[in-house]
């Protein structure tokens, strides 16, 4: 059905008014009447309370109470409509108020049909071009809107691919909207099992289903006033970025990425013969942080071989899982494990290397890979927990991550055992720094290590790793120390040794931007810009003018 143009009718006289009604209606199709009021109060409290939307206002001038002029005022101020005023012939002064005050036309009484229904025409074809307008001004942002989001999606893909991304690399995350994020990984569970069952077009039509699902339940989303991106990751596998402005719309962020994720995770299943399991990051304020979350989702979803798959794995829903999974495991290797952790607490190295090779020698002897697989990651989940125990809640992900990897790599028991005994040892020896780096001031040696690395590849991972935090607890701390984020301190601190090297040095602009860390010379020159106001080369000339 078209578009109809919504009247409203103001007039303290019923004859009248039902007579405006019926020339509106009988003028065109085109036309509906969305009220109709015997008096300015009654109209204004009328359309605040109900929301009523109109196009067109037919008022008369004076009436008891509020007048038509008063009346038209005070609807300016909540929409956009036009105006027509009905008038006697000792209004003129009111009709030349009513013009000012944005009335499209009026009509003197009686009011004749003839030129009533002209009037009409004139102000349909005028709010027809608006409507056109707007379309065209939609249609353009749409179009612009989307081409954004397909760029941001291209951005958002190149983090998960990536390895150790400079915080340099990531200044486009600050033309993101301003709010909340929670990032999702999406992977189907037993792909190997499933992949000799279904022909190529098979796998064709599943991806295509779970995309039009996917699509169908963003707009429920967006509803809610919660928006996504969405990108591609491994085999069927995909990333989701969920975003809403901090206090706004009908969920928060939580409660709208986990419903999301669980809705999804149950139409796959329901829609497809596959089950998925779906790793969701806590929310965050910082996009630079992204790195660092897409490694601790990967790490959350590889939870799965312990737990079983078609799960939300999440840092609670797992913490939960532990709890619950107590005296299900193997109790002979469970028990070697609370020894080596036992062994921790005693600070002898030796005796925890002894109790390391004797849990090493009783896996050996379990009956499946499965079960040798089950017991290291059980292994490697009650050192990661200590060290976290000890450590005020600070999680160490890649060396979980290196853990749960090790029976995908190993080919036989001899180098799983010499990897595992490794990575113990690695285990000891960080244990032993953060002992005695304990009482440094973190932000100093981040800052220390910062500067002193300004030419190389920077990332949050490396530096987090530096001061022994989990990346995501290191970022909050560093900004609610230093009042900024660690990307711009990185960015400002490269930005002020490249302008002592303009003014100290004869170096070239693009040796200059290697050395602070840029390997685009352009991308360079827009920072430095944009912190000094000037382009490095227009900098140093106003630095060697004023030397003169």
């Amino acid at each position: 059905m078209p578009r109809k143009i919504r009247a409203i009718i103001v007039d303290d006289e019923a004859r009248l008014r039902r007579g405006v009604e019926r020339l509106v209606l009988s003028n065109e199709e085109e036309w509906e009447v969305a009220g109709s009021f015997s008096s300015g109060d009654e109209c204004l409290t009328a359309i605040q309370e109900e929301e009523i939307h109109f196009d067109l206002l037919i008022t008369d001038v004076k009436m008891p109470g509020m007048d038509g002029l008063t009346l038209i005022k005070r609807l300016k101020e909540l929409s956009a409509f036009h105006a027509m005023v009905i008038s006697g012939f000792d209004d003129f002064q009111f009709l030349q108020t009513a013009i000012r005050e944005g009335a499209s036309d009026y009509m003197i009484k009686p009011i004749d049909r003839d030129d009533f229904k002209s009037q009409l025409r004139k102000i349909k074809e005028k709010i027809h071009a608006e409507w056109n307008n707007s379309l065209r001004l939609q249609e353009i942002e749409s179009k612009a809107s989307q081409f954004t989001h397909v760029k941001q999606t291209q951005m958002l893909s190149e983090v998960t691919w990536k390895q150790d991304i400079d915080l340099s690399l990531l200044e486009w995350t600050k033309d993101f909207p301003k709010g909340e994020y929670v990032l999702m990984y999406v992977g189907l569970d037993n792909l190997l099992s499933k992949s000799k069952a279904f022909e190529k077009d098979d796998w064709n039509a599943w991806t295509f289903a779970i995309e039009n699902m996917y699509e169908e339940m963003r707009r429920n989303l967006v509803r809610s006033s919660i928006h996504t991106w969405r990108w591609k990751g491994e085999d069927l596998s995909f990333w989701l970025l969920l975003h809403a402005q901090e206090g706004k719309g009908d969920l928060s962020i939580d409660e709208g990425g986990f419903q999301f994720g669980d809705e999804l995770r149950l139409n796959i299943q329901r829609y497809t013969p596959f089950t998925s399991s779906i790793a969701v990051s806590r929310k965050i304020n910082d996009l630079a942080l992204l790195p660092s979350l897409k490694d601790e989702l990967l790490t959350y979803i590889q939870f799965r071989l312990l737990y079983g798959g078609n799960r939300i794995f999440s840092s609670e829903a797992i913490n939960q899982l532990k709890m619950n999974k107590k005296g299900m495991d193997s109790k002979e290797a469970e028990h070697q494990i609370n020894r080596i952790i036992y062994s921790l607490d005693s600070r002898n190295p030796e005796k925890t290397k002894n109790e390391i090779m004797g849990f090493l020698n009783r896996i050996q002897s379990l009956s499946s890979p499965e079960e040798i697989e089950h017991s290291l990651h059980l292994l490697g989940i009650q050192i990661i927990n200590y060290m976290i125990k000890n450590n005020q809640g600070r999680a160490d992900f890649p060396l979980m991550k290196e853990v749960f990897g090790l029976t995908k790599k190993m080919a036989n028991l001899i180098e799983l055992r010499n990897e595992v005994y490794e990575w113990v040892k690695k285990v000891l020896a960080i244990m032993e720094q953060k002992s005695e780096t304990q009482n440094a001031d973190p932000i100093e040696v981040a800052k220390r290590w910062i500067q002193n690395h300004l030419d190389q590849n920077i990332t949050i991972q490396k530096i987090a790793s530096e001061v022994y935090l989990n990346p995501t607890y290191f970022c909050e701390y560093f900004k609610s120390q230093t009042g900024e984020t660690v990307l711009d301190y990185v960015t400002r601190i490269r930005m002020e040794k490249a302008r002592m090297l303009l003014v100290s040095s004869n170096f070239k602009i693009y040796a200059i931007s290697e050395m602070v860390g840029y390997t685009d010379t352009k991308y360079f020159t827009k920072l430095f810009k944009k912190q000094y106001g000037e382009t490095p080369s227009k900098y140093k000339e106003s630095i060697l003018f004023e030397q003169h």
